[in-house]
């Protein structure tokens, strides 16, 4: 088994060390979070292991090996440099005139005691975009070729069992070299049926508990059919793989169909992929990537319990990439590596797992990847608000435009979700501790609240008029609007000019906040006005009133709200590759990789 697995500069990890150990492991966390990068990276270990191991034999060296990209099979890649860290594979400091090749590290380390532990260091160095060299070393730390690489990690065996994506309807019979490159590229689907072949032929020469008839019994009671025997020969292009659906006890029919195994649900083929690869492949170390993925959530939890119990008794380790609450429900806290933040982690407590749940279910990938960008939140009741703003922060120049020109926003489609924004700050801490968020809130009805923390880092602010609709209320600012860009006296601003007249008093002040002006629901005002201009617009696109007004026209609350914006915008927002000094992917000239 694997207890530790440390990559440097490997996709999304600039430097981080992974806790694997145990019989099983749960990678939990949304999508694009690195779950899959971090399988990736112990079968890109696995594939440069045994590629040197194939060349070289059980001793060390500093000559590295080549590995072409066509022979890189351990995921998808079109080039070379997309798995290095913003495709960066040389860094320059500060000191240097020149970049310095920066390598890949993965290493991985097994506990052969409480004290004792050995770990191998594959180094991946970027030739050019259709080719690397690898090579063992001491770790990351120190980057020396061993010498003898150590005997408890040489006999393991890591298989990846990409996510399911679909069966062929025709399989020819493929070659080991050709399996992995097909699994390399996640078409895993277009292997199963040479998987069953394999399973079938090596059941003949397995006299005690053959795995075919283990796999027939299997799908037997998971999926409701009986597994027919593949068939296969020399004179036949493609593997016939069938199955017959259980006759159901009153079903007056003698027989079920034979049908072919692409004919199948999507719930069977994804079974049906788990226990092929389980049986075919006897591995030390099994990466699963979502195999909860089209099950039902009762199928999820029972594939899961027998997943875990065929390894148990085989002494293999799982380590499962998942969304499935069911599998989080019933494995244990210490089990799980949360994925939530930019340093996953084990999980300690109940605690630990609640919350990582209701982060999972709270916030989308897109809440992740623009959290890791903006590092600033601003929750409105709605995604006009958002705009209003922006065109107030546009005609004031405004330093909330930085922000309002690239926002992170979440619209809570009225004020009563204010819990809702709370939950959703809370869940964003848990992937940023420092992020800092805003929430702005109609009065409507509502008694005026101070300026105050929703949550730890969340600002509430309210509107002391009633809705932000309200200081859009000027009618020099209507006229300008539906005069659009002619300079003449329209019938519109006539109609403006009336209806004001009818509703306000003549020498009103709108920057003051007398009660005709704060109480008013002016959304409602204003759209009624202008439906009978020829301007006429609904309420979502009333941000286009702010578009025209004049700075002077702009009332002191709507600065102070637009400064709390300002105040949360981070100081030195966070490059994208904060430890890298970018420079143009490079080849490496390397005389010892001879």
């Amino acid at each position: 088994m694997i207890d530790l697995v440390r990559l440097v500069r490997f996709k999304r990890f600039v430097d981080h060390t992974f806790d694997v150990s145990g019989q099983y492991v749960l990678l939990a966390g949304p999508n694009n979070s690195g779950k899959t990068t971090l399988l990736h990276a112990l079968s890109a270990w696995y594939l440069a292991l045994t590629r040197w191991l194939a060349e070289r034999g059980r001793t060390g060296g500093k000559k590295r090996i080549s590995i072409v990209l066509d022979e890189f099979t351990a995921l998808p890649l079109r080039e070379m440099n997309l798995l290095w860290l913003n495709r960066h594979t040389a860094i320059r400091t500060p000191s240097q005139k020149q970049p310095k090749p920066a390598p890949i590290y993965i290493q991985v380390v097994r506990k052969l005691g409480a004290k004792v532990s050995e770990s191998l260091t594959m180094e991946l160095m970027y030739a050019n975009e259709k080719l690397l060299y690898v090579r063992p070393v001491k770790s990351p730390d120190d980057p020396t070729p061993i010498e003898v690489l150590p005997d408890s990690l040489l006999d393991l065996q890591v298989v990846l069992v990409p996510a399911f994506s679909g069966i062929g309807t025709q399989e020819p019979k493929h070659s080991s070299g050709m399996q992995s490159k097909l699994v390399g590229e996640g078409k895993p689907g277009e292997i199963v049926r040479n998987l069953l072949l394999e399973i079938w032929e090596n059941s003949s020469k397995s006299k005690d508990n053959p795995p075919w008839k283990s796999l027939q019994a299997d799908l037997s009671r998971l999926s409701q059919c009986d597994l027919i025997p593949p068939e296969f020969s020399a004179t036949k292009p493609y593997i016939i793989s069938e199955y017959r659906p259980k006759v159901q006890a009153n079903d007056p029919r003698t027989k079920a169909p034979r049908l072919d195994v692409a004919n199948a649900g999507s719930g069977f083929h994804q079974v049906l992929l788990l226990l092929a690869f389980f049986y075919a492949k006897t591995a030390a170390v099994l990466l699963l990537d979502e195999p909860d993925a089209h099950l039902h959530f009762l199928l999820q939890r029972e594939i899961f319990d027998h997943l875990r119990s065929l390894a148990m008794s085989r002494g293999s380790q799982l380590i499962v990439g998942t969304h499935a609450e069911v599998l989080l429900d019933d494995a244990e806290p210490q089990r799980i590596i949360s994925f939530v933040s930019n340093a996953p982690s084990r999980l300690a407590t109940e605690g630990d797992r609640m919350r990582l749940q209701d982060a999972m279910q709270t916030l989308t990938a897109l809440d992740f990847v623009t959290a890791d960008q903006v590092r600033a939140v601003l929750y409105t009741e709605d995604e006009s608000d958002y705009k209003i703003l922006r065109e107030w922060a546009e005609r004031l120049d405004h330093p909330a435009k930085t922000f309002l020109d690239f926002p992170y926003r979440v619209p809570l489609r009225g004020r009563g979700n204010l819990n809702e924004a709370r939950r959703h700050f809370s869940c964003l801490r848990m992937v940023h501790p420092q992020i800092r968020g805003l929430c702005i809130l109609d009065r409507n009805d509502q008694p005026l609240v101070s300026d105050t923390e929703a949550a730890s880092g969340l600002r509430l602010m309210q509107w002391k008029r009633y809705e932000i609709e309200n200081y859009l209320l000027n009618p020099a600012s209507l006229k300008r609007f539906v005069r659009g860009e002619t300079s003449q006296s329209t019938v519109d601003e006539q109609i403006i000019d009336n209806e004001f007249k009818r509703n306000f008093p003549p020498t009103i002040d709108f920057l003051s906040d007398l009660p005709a002006i704060r109480d008013l629901k002016a959304s409602d005002f204003l759209v009624d006005i202008l439906s009978g201009t020829s301007r006429a617009i609904p309420k979502k696109d009333l941000f286009m009133i702010a578009k025209v007004m004049e700075p002077s026209e702009i009332h002191t609350d709507v600065r102070n709200v637009l400064d709390a914006i300002a105040s949360i915008i981070p100081e030195n927002p966070p490059a994208l590759a904060a430890n890298v000094v970018p420079e143009d992917p490079q080849g490496v000239d390397d005389v010892d990789a001879v």
